[in-house]
């Protein structure tokens, strides 16, 4: 009997001492870099796709985060399973759900890299995903519920907070596309007023990456199309197609791919079902996309972005 109240004993003051535990509150400001990946993409266009700057402010309140840039606010609001976006030059509140997120898991990780930042012992851990791997560096003694997030699968954060229970001091995330790093800068446990997490009165819209840009226009007169039907050598369709025995005529169609960069100029251009067309046709293809006339850019939030343009040309030969 004494041995079995002394286990109850032991059960109860560890469920007491787990539900002490407090919620950091506070705020943290990062150092933020932004890698490109993309031959001749720059890392300010890269940054610029992210709304992301050099320094980030976090505020920290009962699960509740808002994450302060130059260029945007982003507001976790458990509660409402939603963060929401208030881009500077934007009158419009954006929103995405926290279940909005369906990348899936790949692996997660408890990693033995260890490291010191803001004066606060870190443990490490990778979460790695379809769309992108992150590594974070947690401090353990900045403990947050996982309840806050078990619904947020924006950025599978879900799966950190489950794993870690803590606030993370250093990220570095890795996609086909980009590199980019938070590094902890300043950490300052303090109290945080409730009023930081009030959402801006603003008309509310859900978030999608197409209803804050906008495409690429091509200005020169007659339009894009008459610029790809005028620049065609009508002969390499002439030369390379093979008419079927009773048809009187035989088409193909090439997709090509192209970058406009910011400057609205047309690089990285590739023929994407090359194994279905005939080379020279492909070669033809990408030879009258590489030579366009400059573009007005695309724009988002305002500001020039690169676009990837995708355009299909069709070849015609007739008897």
């Amino acid at each position: 009997m004494k041995k079995i109240i002394v286990i109850l004993l032991t059960n109860t003051l560890w469920l007491t001492l787990f539900a002490q535990q407090k919620d950091f509150e506070g705020t943290i400001d990062y150092k933020v870099e932004v890698k490109s990946k993309i031959e001749g993409v720059s890392d300010k266009i890269i940054k610029t796709i992210f709304a992301s700057s050099d320094h980030l402010t976090v505020f920290i309140k009962h699960g509740n985060y808002l994450l302060r840039s130059d260029l945007k606010d982003e507001y976790y609001i458990p509660k409402k399973e939603r963060v929401y976006l208030k881009f500077k030059a934007v009158d419009t509140l954006y929103y995405l759900d926290y279940s909005s997120d369906t990348t899936t898991l790949v692996n997660v990780s408890k990693l033995s890299e260890e490291k010191t930042i803001a004066g606060q012992p870190c443990q490490s851990i990778r979460v790695q995903t379809t769309s992108f791997t992150k590594k974070y560096f947690y401090a353990p003694a900045l403990y947050m519920s996982p309840e806050y997030d078990k619904h947020n699968t924006i950025g599978r954060y879900d799966i950190y907070t489950k794993e870690t229970n803590s606030i993370w001091l250093a990220c570095y995330e890795e996609g086909e596309t980009y590199s980019l790093s938070y590094n902890c800068s300043r950490l300052e446990p303090k109290s945080i007023d409730e009023s930081v997490f009030e959402l801006p009165k603003l008309p509310e819209k859900e978030f999608s990456i197409e209803t804050l840009t906008k495409a690429p226009e091509f200005t020169r007169s007659g339009g894009w199309i008459k610029y790809l039907t005028s620049s065609i050598d009508p002969e390499v369709a002439a030369k390379h197609l093979k008419i079927p025995k009773g048809e009187k005529e035989s088409t193909q169609t090439v997709i090509v791919r192209f970058l406009i960069s910011e400057f609205g100029r047309v690089s990285n251009v590739e023929v994407i079902n090359k194994k279905e067309v005939n080379p020279k046709l492909a070669e033809e293809a990408i030879r009258v996309v590489s030579g366009s006339p400059a573009w007005k850019p695309a724009t988002i939030y305002g500001q020039n972005t690169i676009y990837w343009y995708k355009q299909p040309l069709t070849f015609q030969a007739s008897k």
